[in-house]
């Protein structure tokens, strides 16, 4: 018995070329597509950040969410002394009247309260050859700290990131890292607050000013979590929170 062709319908045939249509202008989008420009220290820059091109070392983000940190965009930066692994990576929070603190924040009217930004931001290092997406890249790409500031942003909770280690003060006391846990570590909250990152000898301590506070004790599949992380090269790193956010980032030596 013979074989028989089955027609095809023509909207059929049209909705496939439509469809090859388009798979060949993504084609074509990914090789004409190229890396964003940066300027300054700045490595890599992901489309949610913008970057000032009048003062390259302020950075700002949109979005909605104060109450908890949803990751939209990263930056990674060159170290000041690419010879030199050990580097400090400074962070100070702009905005003047957008971004109160204490008792100026609890003298504001609730509308100015609402419309207050720099809630939340998250800052470490990443290793040099991971390529952020803005989504998530606290998972796999390096070591941080969340500073996230009370609703009387009168004080930083902070917590490390990934979760499952602790921090651990100049005095050897110990802080939880879980986002559930009471009891994580605090500071104080302050306008024109300088804190900074410090990779030193494998170790990533959190400073405020010329003041260590706590390292990071990474659970990195040793027995006990470690302060020395594994081997390797890493570069400075913020990620950006879904939440309105206008910062100065330096690298240091």
């Amino acid at each position: 018995m013979a074989a028989t062709s089955i027609s095809q319908p023509r909207h059929f045939k049209e909705w496939i070329e439509v469809i090859q249509a388009q798979d060949e202008l993504e084609e074509d989008e990914q090789i004409d597509e190229k890396p964003r420009e940066v300027l300054g220290q700045v490595r890599q820059l992901t489309e949610e950040v913008r970057q000032d091109p009048q003062h390259p070392k302020v950075f700002a983000v949109d979005g909605l969410d104060k109450s908890w940190f949803c990751q939209k965009g990263s930056i990674t930066f060159k170290r000041a002394d690419e010879q030199q692994q050990n580097f400090t990576l400074e962070v100070s929070f702009v905005g003047s009247e957008l971004s109160r603190f204490g008792d100026d924040y609890a003298d504001l009217s609730r509308a100015e309260q609402q419309a207050t930004i720099n809630w939340l931001l998250m800052i470490g290092v990443a290793r040099e050859d991971y390529q952020m997406t803005g989504y998530k890249d606290c998972k796999s790409s390096g070591f941080y700290f969340l500073l996230h500031c009370n609703y009387r942003r009168t004080a930083w909770r902070v917590i490390g990131c990934p979760h499952n280690g602790h921090l651990e003060d100049v005095h050897g006391n110990k802080f939880t890292s879980n986002p559930q846990d009471g009891g994580q570590f605090e500071f104080p909250a302050a306008e024109d607050q300088h804190m900074s990152v410090r990779y030193e000898d494998g170790e990533v301590w959190l400073v405020d000013g010329q003041e260590k506070l706590v390292r990071g004790l990474w659970d990195v599949g040793e027995e006990a979590p470690q302060a020395t992380l594994p081997s390797g090269r890493y570069i400075p790193a913020i990620l950006t929170p879904n939440c309105p956010s206008h910062f100065h980032a330096e690298v240091r030596a």
